[in-house]
């Protein structure tokens, strides 16, 4: 896998890497992680792939992480009441 392009952003880190003939789109916030995964022939190269990351894809993505890291909050702090 090798990274291919990286998307400047201020909250998070949008890179774009190339494995098995797939694109893979992977945005990092702090400890939360997403990615997607596309097929090179589905879009225009690597133009197209970043052209993906739109500003709506962005802000969905960052609500996500927020979502995910509100459950994991009520996830660990409820682990540290049974101990």
């Amino acid at each position: 896998m090798r990274i291919v392009a990286q998307i400047p952003h201020a909250q998070m880190k949008i890179s774009i890497f190339s494995w098995n003939e797939k694109y893979i789109i992977e945005m990092e916030a702090g400890q939360y992680k997403q990615t997607y995964k596309i097929s090179q022939d589905s879009v225009a190269g690597i133009e197209g792939a970043k052209a993906l990351c739109s500003e709506a894809l962005i802000h969905n993505t960052l609500e996500r992480f927020r979502s995910m890291h509100a459950d994991f909050s009520i996830a660990y702090q409820n682990s540290q009441s049974t101990s």
